[in-house]
């Protein structure tokens, strides 16, 4: 088996969609795959339109979406075959985007790797916005002729592919279900975790949030949880990694440390530090088609305090990594789970472990690529 890898971006960059190409694309390598990179194709015509972009959201605020775009699809796909030309004995081409391979002919075996449909995206992160007539066609355009010509496409949640079997019936029997790991590099063994549950603090509750986007994420509803315990008699503190407050916030118990590059061994090492010392991790996110951090949050032994939307469900399984509430259900009630779990020690600990072993058994990438192998040498 070799594979070549598809990306628009950097493979070296764990900054790019989360990590997680770069973080497939290094698994492949340990599990000794032969990969070959295809990626940092030229993006000097899908950035031509990010002007358009502009123009419409701000004169007319209206969304255009630059990247599944026919013209930018058909651009990748002349990079890609002359590309291709140099490569040989390719087994199999794995994009995780799937408007960079929409116009691609070749007969190398195509899968796609992704978390959503582009189509159910738009309808699940921006059902409330006015969408561009061109994009809306262009997107299912795009979509339509990747699933038709690929051999396979993998989907990181049984929400997501359910949503796609009812989408397109007749290419059912091409999708399959693979999970996304986290994207951390280091392994952190189960004694070392357990020693780190054991040792978190029994006077404090310390509440952490991955949360770059504070709308979606809901870091405001964060805070007003972190809030509501700390007025109930607990001193709880809340550390949110990602965003960067504008607003200087006169609040000792919260702290916002912005973005952290993980593209920097200190700076993944700064953000397992901070999950290993807390004791949940709160995503209180009102669209989600995956969540990369409730893995990563899991791998450390940190229980997960989640809504249940979009592709969340495959990944917080109540009692066993975490908890989950309905969607905009009220803080008071998502404050008492907490409070009321983290005094009973001995079941705060089991759930703490528990977390830790339900990501290790489900989204460990020695496992998930042995199934990617079995799913693709049928």
């Amino acid at each position: 088996m070799k594979i070549g890898i598809i990306s628009r971006g950097n493979l070296e960059d764990k900054l790019f969609w989360s990590g997680v190409p770069n973080t497939i694309y290094t698994n492949f390598k340990k599990e000794k795959i032969k990969v070959v990179k295809i990626d940092n194709l030229n993006e000097k015509y899908r950035k031509l339109l990010v002007i358009k972009r502009e123009y419409l959201k701000f004169l007319k605020k209206e969304k255009f979406d630059e990247t599944y775009n026919i013209g930018v699809s058909k651009n990748y796909s002349i990079q890609l075959s002359s590309r291709l030309k140099n490569i040989v004995n390719l087994s199999h081409l794995l994009t995780f985007d799937m408007s960079l391979v929409s116009f691609l002919k070749t007969d190398i075996p195509i899968i796609v790797w992704t978390d959503i449909l582009y189509t159910d995206y738009y309808h699940h992160y921006y059902k409330d916005q006015k969408i561009s007539k061109n994009s809306l066609e262009d997107i299912k355009s795009l979509e339509y002729a990747t699933i038709k010509k690929c051999k396979l496409i993998l989907f990181s949640s049984r929400w997501s592919l359910n949503n796609a079997k009812l989408k397109y019936k007749k290419f059912k029997n091409k999708f399959k279900l693979l999970e996304f790991g986290p994207s951390l590099r280091k392994e952190i063994s189960e004694k070392r975790i357990r020693k780190k549950i054991y040792k978190r603090k029994k006077n404090k509750i310390r509440l952490i949030s991955l949360s770059v986007d504070k709308k979606r994420k809901g870091v405001d509803k964060q805070i007003k949880l972190m809030d509501y315990i700390n007025k109930q008699g607990f001193k709880c503190d809340l550390t949110i990694i990602g965003h960067k407050s504008k607003i200087k916030l006169n609040n000792s118990n919260l702290k916002f440390l912005g973005f952290i590059n993980k593209n920097n061994v200190l700076g993944e090492d700064k953000i397992s530090r901070h999950l290993l010392n807390s004791h949940f991790h709160i995503l209180l996110s009102s669209a989600e088609a995956y969540g990369i951090s409730l893995i990563e949050a899991n791998s450390r032994g940190l229980p997960n305090i989640s809504f249940d939307v979009g592709g969340i469900s495959h990944i917080v399984k109540n009692e066993k990594n975490g908890r989950l509430f309905k969607k905009n259900e009220k803080i008071e009630k998502i404050g008492n789970y907490i409070t009321s779990t983290f005094c009973n020690v001995k079941k705060y600990r089991k759930l703490s472990i528990s977390s830790y072993l339900e990501s290790k058994k489900k989204f460990n990438y020695k496992i998930i690529i042995s199934k990617f192998k079995n799913l693709v040498i049928k």
